[in-house]
């Protein structure tokens, strides 16, 4: 199995390299990195989100895709475990599911508060893409 995305040394932020065959599972793989850092707990599939996107960049695609899902977890406190995206060009369409925090269940690991631009990359290199980000914890 490929990794879905590893962590490297950042100064004061959180740094992770998110990997994916396509597009698809680049954007699938920055949920996963994001709340498996956040979140320890068995997260359920119970509730459901829409989230519908439309950029004139990939980059700012991806990174309103993450900021996207930590508002739903800052703001409604909804964890999301599994993720159906469509792309199609700079346009996501995404069924998202998951479940409420639930404190008796769930423990915050480390609290991701934002994305940055600093060194932020999205890179293509024999059929894998890369994606480079600095969260802000």
């Amino acid at each position: 199995m490929k990794k879905k995305y590893q962590y490297f040394d950042h100064t004061a932020d959180l740094g992770i390299e998110i990997y994916g065959d396509n597009l698809k599972t680049l954007f699938e793989n920055a949920g996963h990195a994001i709340f498996e850092t956040q979140i320890i707990g068995d997260i359920k599939a119970t509730r459901e989100q829409m989230i519908e996107l439309e950029t004139e960049t990939l980059d700012d695609l991806l990174i309103d895709w993450c900021r996207e899902l930590l508002y739903l977890f800052s703001v409604h406190q909804f964890i999301p475990c599994d993720y159906s995206i469509d792309i199609n060009d700079y346009q996501l369409c995404a069924r998202v599911k998951g479940e409420k925090y639930d404190q008796t269940r769930h423990k915050i690991r480390m609290e991701i508060k934002n994305i940055t631009y600093h060194n932020f990359k999205i890179d293509f290199n024999e059929n894998e893409y890369k994606a480079t980000i600095v969260f802000d914890v």
